[in-house]
């Protein structure tokens, strides 16, 4: 009997103290980190589900380092398939110039250079900064200032066609020094108009005047940078001027 009583007593402290415990997880009160069963978690089994579950936990890491990837297979790309030129041409002038005819002014002038880079080949780069002072376009004419201002920053931009009005507006930008003296400039003639294909839709008024300059790089920032580039310009310009 006495033993009847003391298990009744027992069982009923039991059911008191999970109903202590039970009150006390409803309120936040108890840990319940130590009531998970490690047995009873969920284990990814299936290759799909080991996927998804690394995928999970790895998510943030692995976006990064495809964004990574991607820039660094575009950087490297762009290393392989950039052409390096020999040289470059700017054609600035106060009129509309078609695509044709910078190709074939990129075309003409590589006859005047060598192989600079030891590539195999003489590749030359012209570069369109023209408008016509007519337009209609703002925009294009703020571009093209805009564009006209970073070629005068290169190092490897030297040679310019330029008309008489162009010329003397490059002219006139600083006080400090003549950008394109006298003696660094040569009036284009039917040598390179020749060259040109007879449907083009530009440079077709031969009595419009137009040179192929060479800028001055001494006591400016491209001085030490540009020398290389400016003793083949010299070159090419020379070989321009024995034509005439």
């Amino acid at each position: 009997m006495d033993k009847n009583k003391s298990e009744t007593l027992r069982q009923r402290e039991k059911a008191q103290r999970d109903l202590l415990e039970l009150k006390k997880m409803q309120s936040g009160a108890l840990d319940t980190e130590h009531l998970k069963d490690d047995d009873k978690k969920i284990v990814p089994k299936t290759l799909d589900e080991k996927c998804d579950n690394f995928f999970y936990h790895h998510k943030t890491k692995l976006i990064i380092f495809g964004f990574l990837a991607v820039v660094l297979t575009i950087m490297i790309a762009s290393c392989f398939t950039r052409i390096d030129y020999d040289a470059t041409v700017t054609i600035y002038c106060y009129e509309f110039v078609d695509s044709e005819t910078i190709e074939e002014t990129a075309e003409w002038f590589e006859t005047f250079f060598g192989d600079t880079n030891l590539n195999g080949k003489v590749e030359v780069l012209c570069t369109d900064c023209s408008f016509a002072k007519e337009t209609d376009f703002a925009e294009t004419i703020t571009q093209k200032q805009m564009k006209i201002q970073a070629v005068l920053t290169s190092a490897e931009s030297l040679l310019f066609i330029l008309d008489e009005e162009s010329l003397e507006y490059l002219n006139s930008i600083t006080d400090s020094f003549e950008l394109f003296s006298e003696e660094n400039i040569v009036e284009l003639d039917d040598s390179y108009y020749n060259s040109l294909s007879g449907d083009r839709l530009s440079f077709k008024d031969k009595n419009k005047k137009r040179f192929l300059c060479l800028r001055t790089i001494d006591d400016t920032l491209i001085e030490g940078k540009a020398q290389k580039y400016f003793d083949e310009a010299k070159k090419a310009l020379q070989k321009v001027r024995n034509m005439k």
